[in-house]
């Protein structure tokens, strides 16, 4: 038999867990919202805001960042050069290689469209405890580790059998 309090932590587990989907629902919306109005593919908004976050990177290691070839990731950056959103610039610590960094214009523009966003939620940040924030992101961290564990777990997996008869269907 539960208690009550086994209950009521269940449900607020079950809500966080909800929460959770709907927050990543939010994202995902937002992220082809934000595709769309730049004119570039979900997987070149997601190499943009990998140099964002990260600054400027090789191209290789945005491609296993991305999980791409690296034949995949000069062609990404090629188009995201040619709309000015990043630029190849020499690594100053290796004469031959390149760094993927976003371009003055790219921060420009992400910071107009995504700044009162980010306000919105260092404001709400601001009520929280260190404590809570402390426990916050490491929730989060856990979270992101469990997740990057489960894509790695699934990639690894035989495709699905009724994936595979769908990729049959495409074949002329």
């Amino acid at each position: 038999m539960t208690t009550a309090n086994e209950e009521e932590r269940a449900e607020l587990a079950a809500d966080l867990g909800r929460a959770m989907a709907d927050l990543q629902a939010a994202i995902d919306a937002e992220d082809q919202a934000l595709a769309d109005h730049l004119a570039i593919h979900r997987t070149d908004l997601r190499a943009l805001d990998l140099v964002f976050r990260y600054g400027p990177l090789p191209a290789g290691r945005l491609a296993a960042m991305l999980g791409l070839t690296p034949g995949s990731v000069t062609a990404l950056v090629d188009r995201l050069v040619k709309v000015d959103y990043v630029c190849r610039q020499p690594d100053p610590t290796h004469g031959r290689r390149v760094l993927i960094a976003p371009t003055p214009r790219s921060v420009e523009l992400v910071t107009d469209l995504l700044g009162g966003r980010i306000a919105a939620a260092n404001a709400e940040l601001a009520q929280f405890s260190d404590a809570e924030l402390r426990a916050i992101r490491r929730f989060l961290l856990a979270s992101t580790e469990r997740h990057n564990r489960s894509a790695a777990t699934l990639r690894a997996l035989p495709p699905d059998r009724g994936q595979q008869a769908y990729n049959r269907s495409l074949r002329p």
